[in-house]
């Protein structure tokens, strides 16, 4: 059991750290997850795995069961914005183009293509490994 709280641990530290890495990249840019509420909202879901899992490893309480909402709470938000970010993050960039062709009287530069970061990626990583933890991590007797 203590393993499997261990495993939480480093999984909630990487969802916490996950939140600071860039979300999307909007060509050379990258757009970390931080500004957004949903950046928030994901370090906010590690920073709680990280007390659950402190709390399972030094006072020997049974936190699975709330160890796995907050994966699953964070797995959903991750693949919401996976799902609705780029084309979001495309559609602000194109109206930006769109906006400096129109003020500058120039022809409109189209805007560079968006794609997943790597901030995303291992946060859903780190929150599907929260889940396994609190689905699948066995329950020991105390001594």
């Amino acid at each position: 059991m203590r393993s499997a709280f261990s495993l939480g641990l480093l999984a909630s530290a990487v969802l916490l750290v996950s939140a600071f890495l860039p979300w999307l990249r909007l060509g050379d840019v990258g757009l970390a997850g931080v500004p957004d509420p949903a950046g928030y909202f994901v370090a906010v879901t590690g920073a709680v795995g990280l007390l659950l899992s402190g709390v399972g490893l030094t006072a020997r309480r049974d936190t699975r069961q709330l160890l796995g909402l907050a994966g699953l709470a964070g797995v959903t938000t991750l693949l919401a914005v996976w799902l609705t970010g780029p084309a979001t993050v495309a559609s602000r960039a194109l109206a930006h183009a769109e906006a400096l062709a129109l003020v500058d009287h120039v022809a409109m530069q189209p805007p560079p293509p968006v794609r997943v970061g790597v901030g995303l990626l291992v946060g859903l990583a780190a929150s599907a490994g929260l889940v396994v933890v609190g689905v699948f991590a066995r329950r020991t007797p105390h001594p």
